[in-house]
């Protein structure tokens, strides 16, 4: 992971940083730190799985209780 220094006081990484504060930083790119060691590349973590495959399954129609109150059973 890059190590990068806060420019301004900012929120990373679930936490308040203070200008000047040196931190290891796994995020995208941030216009709030300055770059000191490593690439904004190595950074980038990418997803460990592929969930472009996924969809949601339909459910089926549930009848109402109305639906069977209107059925005349005579």
């Amino acid at each position: 992971m890059p190590k990068v220094q806060a420019k301004i006081l900012c929120f990373v990484d679930n936490g308040l940083r203070q200008p000047g504060d040196i931190f290891e930083y796994s995020g995208p790119r941030n216009s709030n730190v300055e770059i000191l060691d490593g690439s904004w590349d190595e950074g980038i973590t990418k997803p460990t799985v592929d969930a472009s495959g996924r969809k949601w399954k339909a459910k089926g129609k549930r009848k109402s209780s109305d639906d069977e109150a209107d059925v005349d059973e005579g």
